[in-house]
């Protein structure tokens, strides 16, 4: 009950940026987390990884949206292409800029960034999408889809369930986390929306911490004409 209440208040707290409890937590819990990501089996990740850099060319620019600590997907990332990363936790963009000190890091909500249009080959967001307020997801879409250059691509990990304005007290490696996301067909169904065609989905599932987490993985494309 006490957990239930406590959440209930940093959601009150934070009602019109719930993105601080997020800043918050992976602030909190930066080194932690980068930690458990490198010693944590995710085949799904490498797999994307390895699909990004077979499908760009060597030099493309690449935005990834929430690069937390830049370990390893960022790192390796940014060893192929010209990357651009977002986070909005400061102490997960000082390890960030340790791991991939070629890239561009921006500290900002991903939802309050802002490019010229066709500004990308691609855009990529690894586990990032479930920490936005899903009311967000369809403006941020319209703008990936903008950002992209035609034939550009969209690759990101989305959580395919019904959730809305979730806060857990001090279970995300010993932080409160904000979560929000909707099923598996609204989230294809916004994808479409922001004019993007969607090349293949795949549920990608592995063990965290006991329990079995999916992910909903996308590949889609900005048309090209």
């Amino acid at each position: 009950y006490r957990n239930k209440a406590k959440a209930s208040k940093l959601l009150k707290e934070h009602k019109e940026d719930p993105a601080k409890i997020v800043e918050q937590g992976y602030n909190q819990m930066a080194a932690d987390y980068g930690q458990w990501t490198l010693n944590h089996a995710r085949p799904d990740r490498s797999k994307y990884t390895q699909l990004i850099i077979e499908q760009l060319k060597p030099g493309a620019d690449l935005l990834e949206l929430g690069c937390g600590p830049g370990e390893p997907t960022t790192r390796t990332l940014a060893e192929h292409f010209k990357v651009t990363a977002n986070d909005i936790s400061s102490s997960c963009l000082e390890l960030a800029a340790k791991h991939a000190p070629s890239a561009t890091l921006i500290q900002s909500d991903m939802t309050s960034l802002s490019f010229d249009p066709n500004s990308f080959d691609a855009v990529v967001a690894f586990y990032s999408f479930h920490h936005v307020p899903r009311e967000r997801y369809q403006p941020l879409l319209n703008d990936i889809a903008k950002w992209l250059r035609p034939g550009g691509k969209f690759v990101s990990a989305m959580f395919p369930y019904d959730v809305d304005n979730l806060v857990t007290t001090e279970g995300w490696h010993g932080s409160n986390m904000y979560w929000s996301s909707y099923g598996e067909e609204k989230t294809l169904e916004l994808i479409a929306n922001a004019g993007l065609n969607v090349l293949s989905t795949s549920r990608e599932s592995a063990v965290e911490s006991g329990k079995e987490t999916t992910f909903l993985w996308v590949v889609a494309e900005r048309p090209a004409h």
